[in-house]
C-alpha cells in the first residue's frame, strides 16, 4: 500500500509538471535563473487566505506530502478548496494525527480574506515592472506608495500596518535600511524576505506583518512564491513574544 501511495504521490506531480510545461509557466518548486529553489513542491496555488488559530488553510490545488510536511504542528483543522486534489498518503497522516479535513466554501474563503495588502515601492525597485507584475498576480488591489526616498516609503507603509490593521510589503534596492526603520516603529514586526522558506520562518516565529524584499535578488516565480506565502501566512504576534516585540495582535 505505502509503495503505490509514493507512486501516486510521483505521478500527480508528473502530471503537473507536464501541465506547466504545456502552459508555458515554470514548474512548481522549480528556479527561475538567480533564484533559490522553491522547498515545498505544489500545484500552482489559487490565492490563499488566512488561517484561524488551529487551522491550516491549503490554497493549492494538490495537497500532497510535500505540501503540509513540517506544517501540522498543533493543527487541528485542514481546511482545502473547493476541488482541491488531497492525495491518500495525506488522508492518512491527517487520520493519523487526528486532523480534520475541511472544504472551504465559496463565502467561508471570501470571509477568511486577510485585511489587506499595503505596497511600498522605493529607489530603483521603482523600475521593477517584472516585480510588480508578481505583486498584482498575488495581492491585487493593494494600496501602493511610491518614493525615491526610502525613509518617506516605509513611514507611509507602517502608518497604514499599524493604524489599520493590515498588512506590509515593501519593495526596495535598500532592504537592510528599510529593515531597520520599519523595527523601530512600535507593533511592526518586519522581516527580510530571502526566500519562501524564510518568509515562512518569520509569519511562524514573530507573526511579521511586514515584508521587506529587494526585487532585482529574486527571479518573478520566486517572488511571487514569497509574496503569496506571506499574505496566507498568520500574522499575530506570539504570546510569548508579545511584549518582548511590542506586538499588539
Amino acid at each position: 500500500m505505502a509503495g503505490q501511495e509514493l507512486d501516486l504521490e510521483a505521478m500527480v506531480r508528473e502530471v503537473l509538471r507536464r501541465l506547466q510545461q504545456l502552459s508555458g509557466e515554470p514548474a512548481p518548486g522549480a528556479p527561475t535563473q538567480g533564484a533559490t529553489p522553491d522547498p515545498i513542491s505544489s500545484s500552482q496555488a489559487s490565492p490563499p487566505q488566512a488561517s484561524q488559530p488551529g487551522q491550516l488553510r491549503l490554497p493549492e490545488r494538490t495537497i500532497s506530502l510535500g505540501t503540509v510536511t513540517g506544517r501540522l504542528a498543533g493543527v487541528k483543522e485542514v481546511l482545502v478548496s473547493a476541488g482541491a486534489v488531497v492525495t491518500p498518503s495525506v488522508r492518512d497522516e491527517l487520520r493519523k494525527r487526528q486532523i480534520a479535513l475541511r472544504v472551504a466554501s465559496e463565502s467561508a474563503a471570501q470571509a477568511a480574506e486577510p485585511a489587506g495588502l499595503v505596497l511600498g515601492v522605493a529607489g530603483r525597485a521603482q523600475a521593477t515592472g517584472a516585480a510588480l507584475a508578481a505583486v498584482q498576480a498575488e495581492a491585487g488591489g493593494a494600496e501602493r506608495f511610491e518614493r525615491d526616498c526610502v525613509v518617506e516609503v516605509v513611514r507611509q507603509v507602517t502608518q497604514a500596518v499599524t493604524r489599520q490593521g493590515r498588512i506590509g510589503l515593501v519593495l526596495t534596492d535598500r532592504p537592510a535600511v528599510a529593515l531597520c526603520l520599519a523595527n523601530r516603529q512600535a507593533e511592526i514586526r518586519a522581516a527580510w524576505g530571502v526566500n519562501r522558506a524564510s518568509v515562512r520562518e518569520a509569519a511562524r516565529l514573530i507573526g511579521a506583518n511586514l515584508l521587506v524584499v529587494n526585487p532585482a535578488q529574486h527571479g518573478v516565480y520566486e517572488l511571487r512564491s514569497m509574496i503569496r506565502e506571506f499574505v496566507g501566512s498568520r500574522h499575530d504576534c506570539p504570546t510569548g513574544y508579545r511584549q518582548a516585540l511590542g506586538g499588539a495582535t
